[in-house]
């Protein structure tokens, strides 16, 4: 595991992405979109009738054309945004790496002894039964704050990075 800026001695001990289980909707929204046109012409037959009787046959390509145009870029675009959202904690630091669309990335950091407090929280149904949660690091730097969004696993995360800043400040007393 490799990412930008990572130092030669710098050792990824955490890789993460939000829960795959927050896919759900967008797959599901998805679905329904590529699934709209076949059940519209399905439930026009049911009233004898077809769409090629209501607009010329070019029109319904075009139709059809736009919309799983729109479909595919609704599917990558949100599951670019799902694979490329990362999160990582190495021996020194803690990284998000978020992408807002095709052409926006933000990359925020914190070392491990700017760090001062680390919360986990699991609330909801959903996040509850597949036990999955934010992780919100308070720092002493500019960027105050580094959530973790809808990580796997919470509770794990935040005892590994007390642990690390843990070994850190015993270290260096």
């Amino acid at each position: 595991m490799h990412f930008d800026g990572q130092d030669n001695e710098e050792k990824v001990l955490l890789f993460l992405r939000q829960h795959f289980i927050v896919n759900i909707k967008w797959v599901f929204i998805t679905a329904l979109l590529l699934f709209a046109v076949p059940l519209f012409d399905f439930l026009m037959g049911l009233g004898g009738t077809s769409i090629n009787q209501i607009m010329p046959p070019e029109y319904s390509f075009i139709l059809r054309f736009f919309l799983g145009l729109f479909t595919f870029g609704y599917f990558f675009e949100n599951f670019l945004s799902w694979y490329f959202n990362s999160y990582l904690v190495t021996n020194k630091r803690v990284v998000d790496i978020d992408f807002y669309g095709i052409i926006h990335r933000r990359f925020s950091e914190a070392p491990l002894r700017n760090i001062e407090d680390i919360t986990n929280s699991i609330s909801g149904f959903g996040p509850v039964i597949f036990h999955y949660g934010d992780v919100s690091i308070q720092t002493a730097a500019e960027a105050r704050e580094i959530t973790f969004e809808n990580v796997p696993n919470p509770d794990k995360v935040q005892d590994i990075v007390s642990d690390l800043i843990s070994e850190l400040k015993g270290e260096s007393e």
